[in-house]
């Protein structure tokens, strides 16, 4: 064992398990409590015999930390394990948001014992330490536990039978998730032997789904910028060690130390210690420029030391991915020049031909959506999903599956595309999927890429979300299975998990999950609706308060707001877009106005004065003020 690091003994574990650096044991027993770095982080073990019901349990659990708990559940979510444990559900409280608070009890079942962790902690510190949570949560393994291993199982080929049931499948979880459209590629040895398109590209319209059907990718497009970065690097044009500051000599963070130390791996490798600050790119986007976004960087801290733990920041992926163009076009504006580098550098290269940076005039476009507070999918705006233009190499390119299965088979050929041509140095491709910063004890982010476990067996993956889309793309190198996934539906993580989880089944033989956790998100979305109308206000009576907050707002960071009273109700526009309002009171002096309209469904919640001067948005690390101007 390593002196510095502090090992604990968790609840029926044969081994003590270490913390990570900087945390502390806080609490030795009944309940074992550690506390994170900044002691505004707090986590608990227990461990009981299954008895009664569940909620009782955890309820019983927090009273044993504080005798007088009794916050209500704000969502509960249940879901099957593929990780040995039978069952796991999450429970999410209703802290006021006034105290900036996160409290959550995570419930893992195994036989006839219940493994109970409680966290408690400030938003930030979920935001800072996420990773670090997810690592010492999973680092429990009480006797008994079991994880499945697909290791050293050979594949079956894709075949009829394969396509039958992946096709039944999909189908039905569409239906019982409510799922608009979805389209699946699948790569093995080299070819694409499954792609189909599911659903309509609009609700409302009946243009089907096909697999040339273009979806916004998200942070799928991540592995492309690093792709096209790896080409630079073939080239000369810049190391993965060289400075940020090198090729774009005006780039500067608030920490001088930490802009100092940035080279143009680190932009892509989450470890620099950059907060995520994706609120600024969602409320403030109109004519802003990718030259804009970076000069916001200038006044950015880090919150956490370089190197210490994995923070995902869309800023510097963007900030290395534009670099990394206009090293390639040093005359061209940088949204011209990373369009240039990435079409002639990846999508021309690798025969992406449907794919772009940004969304064209061409047809074949699927529809993003959302969900409103009856559950049902509606069509979004699709302005909105103009926030990611100025941070385009983390998350603006538009593709199909088949596209995305040619990118696939070149990462399966570490470099070479279809034609058998070199697009990208083996040495190159590979520098991509070194472990750069661990995510949790079986995940960690290398350049652009997320390098997994799942079943015993190795991944290579990153996923995307939007406004209104969702995406995920994997590889498995040792079989040369691959797969791609784009849906037109905001935060479809579960669903396109359930097919990952599915095409193990098929090809691999692993345990039958998937229609449980399809089943089971169904369930867990319809109790959340529930909780939501509950809480959430919209009717004339009970959002007549509102009147008072009427006129005009302005944030430094996300720029101006209006709230204004319409014959249905009140609004609230932003510079690009705009939401139905209702409220939340959570106590007699804990209330907020809240956002209706798909996506935010009730979850982004704004603070109010007393004295109607602003509006508190609370993002994690940053809360963003709206000053009253009028």
């Amino acid at each position: 064992m390593n002196s510095s690091e502090v090992y604990v003994g968790m609840p029926d574990s044969l081994r003590p398990s270490a913390l990570p650096k900087g945390w502390t044991l806080s609490h030795p027993a009944n309940p074992l409590t550690v506390a994170g770095p900044e002691l505004d982080l707090r986590i608990s073990f227990l461990s009981s015999l299954l008895a009664g019901s569940v909620d009782d349990q955890v309820l019983a659990a927090w009273r044993q930390l504080d005798p007088g708990f009794d916050i209500p559940i704000r969502q509960q979510l249940e879901m099957p394990s593929t990780d040995g444990w039978d069952k796991t559900l999450q429970v999410v409280y209703d802290t006021p948001v006034a105290e900036s608070r996160l409290v959550i009890a995570v419930v893992r079942m195994l036989g006839e014992r219940a493994y109970i962790n409680l966290i408690d902690g400030t938003s930030a510190a979920f935001s800072r330490r996420s990773a670090q949570i997810s690592e010492i949560i999973d680092g429990w393994k009480p006797i008994g536990l079991t994880e499945p291993s697909l290791a050293g199982t050979a594949p079956k080929h894709f075949s009829d039978a394969e396509r039958h049931a992946m096709n039944e499948f999909i189908d039905t979880a569409m239906r019982q998730l409510r799922v608009p459209g979805v389209a699946v590629a699948i790569v093995q040895d080299g070819e694409t032997v499954y792609a189909e398109g599911f659903g309509v590209r609009k609700i409302g319209s009946d243009e089907p789904v096909t697999p040339t059907t273009r979806f916004m990718i998200g942070s799928s497009t991540k592995p492309l910028t690093t792709l096209m970065m790896a080409k630079l690097v073939d080239t000369g044009r810049f190391a993965w060690t060289t400075p940020v500051t090198e090729i774009l000599p005006g780039f500067a963070l608030a920490d001088a130390d930490v802009t100092g130390k940035l080279e143009m791996r680190h932009t892509v490798s989450a470890c620099t210690g950059m907060p995520r600050r994706d609120m600024d790119l969602l409320f403030r986007f109109r004519n802003i420029r990718p030259e804009d976004r970076l000069a916001e960087m200038k006044m950015m801290l880090p919150t956490t030391g370089f190197g210490e733990i994995f923070q995902y920041s869309n800023y510097l992926v963007a900030a290395g991915g534009y670099a990394a163009a206009h090293s390639f076009a040093p005359n061209a504006c940088l949204a011209d020049a990373y369009d240039s580098a990435m079409h002639q550098l990846v999508f021309e290269p690798l025969s992406m031909h449907r794919t772009s940076v940004l969304h064209n005039s061409s047809s074949d476009y699927a529809s993003p959506h959302g969900f409103d507070l009856e559950g049902n999918p509606v069509p979004i705006d699709p302005v909105m999903e103009q926030f990611a233009d100025a941070v385009a190499p983390a998350g603006s390119v538009w593709s199909t599956v088949l596209d995305m299965t040619s990118y696939v088979r070149c990462e399966l050929r570490n470099g070479v595309n279809d034609s058998g041509d070199s697009v990208v140095s083996s040495e190159n491709v590979m520098a991509r999927r070194q472990s750069a910063i661990k995510i949790d004890g079986k995940s960690s982010y290398g350049l652009g890429l997320i390098l997994t476990e799942q079943q015993g067996i190795e991944e290579i993956t990153h996923g995307g979300n939007t406004l209104g889309f969702t995406s995920d793309m994997l590889f498995i190198p040792k079989y040369g299975i691959g797969m791609a996934m784009l849906t037109n539906l905001w935060a479809a993580n579960t669903f396109l998990s359930a097919i990952h989880q599915r095409l193990l089944e098929i090809l691999f033989g692993a345990e039958s999950k998937a229609e449980a956790i399809v089943a089971a998100a169904s369930t867990s979305r319809e109790k959340s609706l529930e909780r939501i109308r509950q809480r959430v206000k919209t009717s004339p009576a009970e959002t007549a308060w509102i009147e008072k907050y009427i006129g005009a707002y302005q944030s430094k960071e996300l720029g101006l707001a209006r709230i204004f009273q319409r014959e249905e109700g009140y609004t609230i526009e932003f510079e690009s877009w705009s939401s139905d309002l209702g409220t939340e009171e959570q106590t007699s002096i804990s209330r907020q106005i809240v956002l209706t309209c798909p996506p935010w469904q009730g979850g982004l919640r704004l603070q109010v004065s007393d004295d109607s001067s602003d509006l508190i948005l609370d993002g994690g690390q940053t809360k963003y003020t709206f000053v009253r101007i009028q």
